[in-house]
């Protein structure tokens, strides 16, 4: 019995880790596309999109962890 609970727990801990990791895996592709010093036209002039993109891709980011993390815990993958 004790060891179902520790591989239960061990479960839930796996699942945290790998929405994490999903999460921050697509805000710093984001981040490191539009960070490469390919001359566009559409770059001239807006440097300051960048940085509203990489804070949009990181909220965006947050969210689906979230998202994902209150799934989980409505469906009782992981306790409270």
């Amino acid at each position: 019995m004790q060891l179902d609970n520790h591989r239960n727990q061990l479960i839930q801990l796996e699942l945290f880790l790998s929405s994490g990791t999903v999460c921050l895996t697509v805000y710093s592709l984001v981040a490191a596309i539009l960070g490469m010093n390919i001359p566009v036209p559409w770059n001239k002039d807006h440097g300051y999109l960048f940085k509203w993109v990489v804070i949009l891709a990181g909220i965006a980011s947050a969210s689906v962890f979230l998202s994902i993390i209150t799934y989980a815990r409505h469906k009782g993958l992981v306790g409270s």
